[in-house]
């Protein structure tokens, strides 16, 4: 699956969704700054006090969390 496809994917599981999406990323052994964005992106879709809730982030996704800092808190993502 490319990665606009996977984008596309999350993009509507998230607006369909009626509470908290969790996703489970244990499978990746890492993510690019596309990836981050396309995560933050599914996350601004979603109304209300629903999140998107990442559990199993891989080790590369801390530093770029680091960077944007509480933005990514504003933004609807959590890790977990």
């Amino acid at each position: 699956m490319d990665d606009r496809v996977a984008e596309q994917l999350l993009l509507a599981l998230c607006r369909r969704s009626g509470g908290d999406v969790h996703l489970d990323l244990a499978e990746l052994d890492s993510i690019d700054a596309s990836g981050l964005i396309a995560l933050l992106r599914g996350a601004a879709t979603m109304c209300g006090d629903r999140y998107l809730v990442l559990h199993n982030a891989p080790v590369s996704l801390r530093p770029m969390l680091d960077v944007v800092g509480e933005a990514v808190g504003d933004s609807g993502v959590r890790v977990v």
